[in-house]
């Protein structure tokens, strides 16, 4: 009776979705002609837009209303590739400033190919990158708001302070917050924050932290039966390609349920800021991008390949830890949860320390410096303890013992 009903609620709020046409032969006007339905050996694209719409804002809304800023532009673009085969989920942001060659338009920023439509959207995305789109997804930023209010909040951990003035940004202290409604936008769209080297490049390190906390929310409370609800608060400002249903998230979320965090990586299309004509745009950087995109493609390790931009520190969402219970009594329990607060992919659960591992330290190995000098960022009264072997599954091992001392010195 109960999945019946749970069945019946699906098909329900599918049918109360705005999808759009697909196929070769369809109408071009309004229509996905460049959607390849079906998944190659099982391995699906999805191309994820957060549209700069305002629609659903009522006039003098900190963001904008529609009478104010008009059209559509694609304010955060996300390749998602599905790799069953491998049990791996890249997550792949282009930066919204990136130079190309949109089809039958010419040079420009490639997020205003949405201007020109979805599916021109969707076939510069797959000349950029070789990939062939299966399914794709738009949200607004009103859709965007309601998502994040429908799962409770976001609860993220941040280093230091982030103000941002011009997007609303105000998280005036180190420490976790649970971000809600427009404050929730602030933090994926700041680019004004104070200490950010080069502004869109840090925008996206925190685009991945905010998702790989979220991810850490829904896949640790089981939402994959509550996506009914967080379709339905946001049905309005939501649009799918035709053939993707509310069946087809389901399953994409039970994909990242059983990979696990570590299973997801995330990555960024390598570019550098350059001015032309005064206009700031990121240039692609071919001898790194295109391998990256030759290896999602293929199926193949990434390496080291858009794990970082340039001048900006390495995101927490790209960097696995582990971590070790020494006799905390609960402590390293606390520490996990923080950790993954903070965007970070913990592994696993908990695991008691190995013989011999005893003290609170943050462990790491040759060749991952950067990725323990972003967790010691967050983890400031532990000391550092270098390790000839590292410790397997994991870019850095932090340890809690009895002697742990807390997460942050008290004021």
């Amino acid at each position: 009776m109960g999945s019946g009903l749970a069945i019946g609620g699906i098909y329900y709020y599918d049918g109360q979705l705005t999808k759009v046409e697909v196929g070769s032969d369809c109408i071009p006007e309004g229509c996905l002609r460049h959607i390849k339905p079906e998944c190659l050996r099982g391995v699906c694209n999805y191309l994820i837009l957060g549209s700069d719409s305002r629609e659903g804002f009522e006039p003098g809304s900190s963001v904008g209303d529609p009478s104010v800023v008009q059209g559509e532009r694609a304010d955060t673009i996300i390749l998602v590739n599905e790799d069953p085969n491998l049990n791996r989920t890249v997550v792949l942001h282009i930066p919204r400033d990136l130079l190309v060659d949109i089809p039958g338009v010419g040079r420009g920023k490639i997020n205003s190919a949405l201007e020109h439509g979805a599916d021109k959207m969707v076939e510069t995305v797959e000349q950029l990158t070789g990939l062939e789109i299966n399914h794709f997804v738009s949200v607004n930023f009103a859709g965007f708001i309601s998502v994040v209010n429908a799962l409770g909040g976001v609860d993220i951990c941040v280093d230091r302070p982030l103000v941002d003035t011009l997007s609303g940004l105000n998280i005036p202290e180190a420490g976790c917050t649970n971000l809600r409604g427009s404050q929730a936008l602030a933090f994926v769209r700041a680019r004004h924050v104070q200490g950010d080297a080069i502004p869109d490049f840090s925008r996206i390190a925190r685009q991945q932290q905010f998702i790989r906390a979220v991810l850490n929310k829904i896949l640790s409370v089981g939402s994959t039966f509550r996506l009914p609800s967080l379709i339905q608060a946001a049905e309005d400002n939501l649009v799918l390609d035709h053939n993707l249903g509310l069946y087809d998230l389901r399953d994409l979320t039970n994909e990242l349920a059983q990979v696990g965090q570590e299973g997801v990586t995330f990555r960024v299309t390598p570019a550098v800021p350059v001015l032309i004509d005064e206009v700031s745009y990121v240039e692609l950087v071919e001898e790194r991008a295109l391998p990256l995109f030759e290896r999602i493609r293929d199926g193949e390790d990434l390496g080291s390949l858009g794990k970082q931009e340039e001048s900006t520190p390495l995101s927490p969402a790209d960097i696995t830890v582990q971590v070790f219970d020494a006799g905390s009594s609960g402590d390293a329990a606390e520490v996990a949860n923080y950790l993954g607060r903070s965007g970070f992919a913990v592994v696993d659960e908990v695991q008691p320390a190995p013989a011999g591992l005893t003290g609170s330290h943050v462990v790491y190995s040759s060749g991952f410096g950067k990725e323990k000098a972003v967790v010691t960022s967050y983890l400031p009264l532990l000391p550092e303890l270098f390790s000839e072997a590292p410790i397997d599954g994991a870019d850095v091992t932090v340890v809690v013992d009895s002697d742990f001392q807390g997460i942050a010195p008290e004021d």
